[in-house]
């Protein structure tokens, strides 16, 4: 009777698409994209952004408020400004799903 339990049949899921990541070669051409357009205005801050900065191929509309991964939604940015205004992003979805939990003990004062 106890070995009924390891004779059941595995339990088959549907395999999920995988995530497509941004980097590698698509990265790389974005970057030759973006590199013509040199010297430009930076997409976060409105700087100036040259060939000689540390600059980065960032999307205009992110590609989390489904922004397509075409050579117009690219444009150049600081490679400060990039990676800071990921990070709000995150910290924005993370925050944005914490609950305050309730107090749920009884507050009073001890008398002794």
């Amino acid at each position: 009777m106890a070995d009924a339990l390891f004779d059941m049949e595995p339990v088959h899921r549907s395999p999920a698409a995988p995530k497509k990541k941004w980097g590698g070669h698509a990265s790389t051409k974005a970057r030759a994209i973006v590199r013509r357009m040199l010297p430009a205005a930076c997409v976060r801050c409105g700087g100036i952004v040259t060939d000689e900065m540390e600059w980065h191929a960032d999307h205009i509309q992110e590609r989390n408020a489904a922004g397509p991964d075409s050579p117009s939604n690219f444009g150049p940015a600081h490679a400060h400004c990039n990676t800071s205004h990921g990070g709000r992003i995150g910290a924005a979805i993370t925050n944005g799903t914490r609950v305050t939990p309730a107090i749920t003990r009884e507050r009073r004062p001890s008398w002794w």
